[in-house]
Formats: structure tokens, C-alpha cells, sequence
């Protein structure tokens, strides 16, 4: 059975005070980032570079984690394809999301997922 999560407007008001200013918000004229905050659906973001894609997602993370552990003890994958990436996402969010980065969640690289999880429990 999945996990039951519902991500409110106060955990978007959460997610702002730590990732925009103070005169910022997600809303927008469409309501598109706060429902791809609340989406808990797989989804392909398409826009355009500086549009708040790599914030959303922070954003996401943010709420996410305060909701960790889940009740079914199943954790959070994030795969990138480059360190830059992963790194960005660790300078913005780690001290708030101490969980996040710890068993059974996964934040990383492809190629790290994959010594991880697949080449080194075969090797042994």
C-alpha cells in the first residue's frame, strides 16, 4: 500500500521561508510550481534555464523529509547525473533535511547508486 502524504500550504510557506526571500513566493499565475510541490505523481518538469525547476525540487525535499520515516519504511530517491548536481542539492538543503541524506534515502549520482546498491552486494 503506498504512503498516504498530503503536502499543505503551510508546508509550501515552510519551503519559502528557507529557499526564497522574504518578498518571494511559488505562486504564480497558473499555480504551477506549488501543484509540482504537491504532485506526489512521477512527472517530467519542462522549462526554460533560471524558470525555479532545481527550486522546486529543493522545495519538494524540504517537505518530504519532515514527513521521514515513512510508515511503510520506504525512503526518498534522488538521482542525478552529475556531482554538480547533487552537490547543489546538499549545499542547499542538507542542514535542514539531516534525514534525507541517511538510510533508506538516496541522494546521489547514477554511477554511485549503482556501486552502491548493485556492483559491490554482487561482488560480495
Amino acid at each position: 500500500m503506498p504512503v498516504e502524504i498530503n503536502i499543505t500550504d503551510k508546508d509550501i510557506e515552510y519551503a519559502e521561508s528557507i529557499l526564497l526571500n522574504e518578498d518571494e513566493s511559488f505562486k504564480d499565475d497558473n499555480d504551477e510550481r506549488i501543484s509540482c510541490i504537491k504532485n506526489l505523481e512521477t512527472i517530467d518538469l519542462h522549462a526554460v534555464p533560471g524558470s525555479g525547476k532545481t527550486t522546486v525540487l529543493l522545495a519538494k525535499l524540504l517537505i518530504l523529509e519532515r514527513k521521514l520515516p515513512f510508515k511503510d519504511g520506504s525512503g526518498i530517491l534522488v538521482i542525478s547525473h552529475t556531482n554538480a548536481a547533487v552537490d547543489e542539492i546538499k549545499n542547499e538543503i542538507e542542514e535542514y533535511c539531516p534525514k534525507l541524506f541517511s538510510y533508506p534515502n538516496f541522494v546521489g549520482t547514477i554511477q554511485s547508486f549503482v556501486n552502491q546498491y548493485l556492483a559491490k552486494p554482487y561482488f560480495k
